[in-house]
């Protein structure tokens, strides 16, 4: 077959997430005149699949993000990341079973996203629709859609990537920025495994009305990330803006919760749970919160909030656009330097098809973001033939600092897996309220000089 030829060498980028699609504007804003680039998505269409649940995008990430993309996507940034209210802090706040406060660590007070890519300091982040994100990211990129990858041939001159479809496209470089499940890492890196770390988890998304939105608010001291750790190996996790989402008859607002538990208690127990059926899940879920949480006005206000999941498909339309039904998931992760490092070559791997993430800490997507700005500046060393040599450098350092960022919340996840007695919630508490003040201290020096 011939190999088509173009003055300028040729990216092909297999997954259109936010980590592939950050680097094929940045590809286009920052290595235009060296390289052109294509992209491939197996959905297809934008609206094929559910896009995901709020997320955070800490200081690094807006950074990265910036680099990355082009004025007019930068514009729109605020129809993802809205400008904060007065009622907000984006802060994270963690209590305990009961609802008294551990931890509240401090961000800087931001109006717009745009106040934050010039910080130096890391105590900043805004909460962002995932969706809305995605969307905007799709602002001028020309994908191929309907194109799933099957694995890839390599030769001499470049690489093919192979479709499902019996389709192939020839490039330079292939970038293998899809997700978790990536057959681009399973054919390049056979041996580097996902983990199971046996907690799981449910969560989803709802719309919550003004009177809960506001006991939410209220239990985190307005912090719009919320963590409630149990004594019994549970977690419950919400995320929200307090801006009303578009609904004709009440003011409601867009929240993600999740609640996860040891996967050994479903395990044990003798109990018919269907995935595939939204009241089955939800209703689990419901009964393990009972199980697990102490009763108190916390433990109401999280089966209230649950109970408020649809419990059945109402379309896309609902509440955001796309809906995702609630199911249990494990959490996984991958840690890239669980195996020696792979051969420097033509097929790099970004974002979770090399360190996929559980998400207690939300570091994920800003790590795929910052290896799209990562992978752009080796690039930009580019000329004649040291195209390895430039995959070597961004190999290292994206495997060290994702592989740091995957252990650290891996063992966030593995400490909270674990029931505490009494004496264990008592040094819970101590080891919180010590860690709280160090935070606080460091915070204070790094945002003041």
């Amino acid at each position: 077959m011939e190999v088509p030829t173009n003055n300028n060498p040729t990216i092909l980028i297999v997954g259109a997430g936010i980590g592939g699609l950050s680097f094929y504007h940045s590809v286009r804003k920052n290595l235009g005149k060296k390289f052109n680039v294509k992209i491939f998505e197996r959905e297809t269409s934008p609206q094929d699949r559910w896009q995901g649940y709020n997320i955070y995008v800490n200081r690094k990430g807006v950074t990265s993000l910036f680099y990355c993309t082009p004025p007019e996507v930068q514009a729109r940034f605020p129809e993802a990341m809205p400008d904060s209210v007065p009622k907000e802090h984006h802060a994270i706040a963690v209590i305990d079973h009961v609802g008294r406060n551990l931890c509240h660590i401090p961000l800087h007070k931001t109006k717009t996203v745009y106040e934050i890519e010039p910080l130096k300091h890391d105590f900043a982040g805004i909460v962002t629709y995932r969706n809305r994100l995605r969307d905007v990211l799709l602002e001028g990129v020309d994908i191929q859609w309907g194109k799933k990858c099957v694995g890839y041939e390599e030769n001499d001159d470049g690489v093919w990537v192979l479709f499902e479809d019996g389709t192939r496209e020839f490039g330079n470089l292939l970038i293998g920025a899809d997700g978790i499940n990536s057959p681009i890492r399973k054919q390049k890196v056979p041996n580097l495994e996902i983990l199971d770390l046996g907690v799981t988890s449910i969560d989803v998304d709802i719309s919550v009305p003004k009177n809960l939105a506001e006991r939410l608010m209220s239990t985190y001291a307005n912090a719009v990330v919320q963590k409630s750790i149990g004594r019994n190996g549970d977690k419950f996790f919400s995320m929200m803006r307090f801006i009303p989402i578009d609904q004709s008859k009440e003011t409601c607002y867009r929240v993600t919760l999740g609640f996860s538990y040891p996967t050994d208690l479903d395990l044990e127990d003798n109990i018919s749970i269907d995935d595939n059926n939204p009241e089955s899940v939800i209703k689990h879920a419901i009964s393990r919160i009972k199980q697990l949480r102490s009763s108190c006005e916390l433990t109401d206000l999280m089966i209230e909030l649950f109970s408020l999941v649809p419990l059945s498909n109402p379309g896309e339309k609902y509440p955001f656009r796309t809906y995702n039904p609630p199911r249990r998931r494990q959490l996984r992760d991958i840690n890239p330097l669980s195996v020696p490092p792979w051969k420097n070559d033509r097929i790099v791997l970004l974002g979770d098809a090399a360190h996929a993430m559980n998400p207690l800490l939300g570091l994920g997507v800003n790590n795929a973001i910052q290896d799209a700005d990562l992978l752009t500046k080796e690039l930009l060393n580019y000329a004649n033939d040291n195209l390895i040599e430039c995959i070597q450098r961004y190999n290292e350092q994206m495997r060290a600092r994702s592989s740091k960022d995957v252990l650290t919340s891996r063992d966030a996840v593995l400490k909270q897996r674990t029931p505490l007695g009494n004496f264990g919630l008592v040094v819970r508490y101590i080891f919180y309220r010590i860690l709280n003040i160090i935070i606080y201290v460091f915070a204070f020096f790094k945002t003041h000089f």
